[in-house]
C-alpha cells in the first residue's frame, strides 16, 4: 500500500480504511492496528502560571499543561481555564473548564483531551469574588506552584533571607524555618508584608508570632509568594516608615521586590541603632 494518510481519524477509522484498502488485494484481509507511541502534543499556556510559555505534552491533558508551566499561581482562578482552538478553516474554538471544582469537591478533574496548538488561558482572579475561592485549597494542591519564596528580615539576627517552603505553607512554618532565638527575638510583634495589587501598594499585618505558635489561626495567616516577614518591633516600624514614605506606587510585585532589595542593600543602617 505504501503511505497511508491517517491524519483526523480515530484508532478505528484508520483501521477500517487500511482493511478497505487490502480489500483491493486480499480476499476479506484481516487487519489489526495498534497504538505503539503517541506524538506529544504542543500547546502554548499564559495567564496565571508560573512560566508562561509553549510546551511539548506527555499527556494532553489540561493539568499536564499547568504542571509543565510550573503551577498556577497566588492569583489564578481554576474556575475559569480558557481553552481555545483554530480549526483548519480559521474558526475559533473555545471551551472553559472549571477545575477548582473537582478539588473543592474531591472528584476527578474533567478529561478534556488537548491538541496540538491549543492554546490555554488561566485566568486571573477577581479580588471582589475572593471570598468565593478557596485559595489556601487550591495552594496545597498539585495544580499550584509547589513552591514559594519568603523573604525575612529579622532585627535580632541582623541578617536578611530568603525561605523557600512548600505552597500552602502559613505564617508558623515561616517561623519554625526562620527558627529565631526566644530570648533575643520579640515574638510578640512580627511582621508580614504582602504586595497588593489591587491598591498597587504594600499592606502590612502585624501578627503575634507567640499567639500564632499557640495555635490561634488569626495570627497564623496561609502565606503568599514574595510574602516579607520582619522580625523584630524596632525593625517593623523602620520598614512600614520606608514603605509609608515612599511616595512613588509599585507598578507591580516587581517593583515592591526592588523595594526591598535596596532595603537590604542598606542593611547596616536598616539594622543599626
Amino acid at each position: 500500500l505504501g503511505a497511508v494518510p491517517l491524519e483526523g481519524l480515530t484508532l478505528a477509522e484508520a483501521q477500517a480504511q487500511i482493511q478497505f484498502l487490502y480489500d483491493r488485494y486480499v480476499v476479506n484481509p484481516d487487519t489489526t492496528l495498534t497504538l505503539v507511541a503517541q506524538r506529544p502534543v504542543q500547546v502554548t499556556i499564559v495567564g496565571e502560571v508560573v512560566r508562561p510559555g509553549f510546551y511539548p505534552l506527555p499527556a494532553p491533558q489540561v493539568s499536564a499543561a499547568i504542571l509543565s508551566a510550573g503551577g498556577t499561581t497566588t492569583t489564578a482562578d481554576l474556575r475559569q481555564i480558557n481553552i481555545q482552538r483554530r480549526l483548519p478553516d480559521g474558526a475559533l474554538l473555545e471551551e472553559t473548564v472549571d477545575l477548582f471544582t473537582p478539588l473543592r469537591e474531591a472528584t476527578a478533574l474533567p478529561d478534556l483531551r488537548l491538541q496540538h496548538d491549543d492554546v490555554i488561558i488561566v485566568e486571573r482572579l477577581d479580588p471582589t469574588d475572593a471570598l468565593a475561592y478557596d485559595r489556601a485549597l487550591v495552594a496545597s494542591s498539585t495544580i499550584a506552584q509547589r513552591e514559594i519564596n519568603i523573604r525575612v528580615l529579622s532585627y535580632a539576627g541582623r541578617r536578611v533571607g530568603n525561605l523557600v517552603l512548600p505552597n500552602g505553607s502559613r505564617f508558623v512554618d515561616a517561623l519554625t524555618a526562620i527558627g529565631p532565638d526566644p530570648d533575643t527575638t520579640d515574638l510578640g510583634d512580627v511582621g508580614l508584608v504582602r504586595f497588593n495589587e489591587e491598591l498597587g501598594r504594600a499592606v502590612t499585618l502585624e501578627l503575634d508570632g507567640k499567639d500564632a505558635l499557640r495555635g490561634d489561626l488569626t495570627q497564623n495567616p496561609p502565606l503568599e509568594d514574595n510574602d516579607v516577614i520582619i522580625v523584630g518591633r524596632n525593625l517593623v516600624g523602620r520598614v512600614t516608615y520606608a514603605l509609608n514614605t515612599f511616595t512613588q506606587p509599585f507598578r507591580d510585585v516587581l517593583g515592591f521586590l526592588l523595594f526591598f532589595e535596596q532595603l537590604e542593600d542598606s542593611a547596616s543602617s536598616l539594622f543599626g541603632p
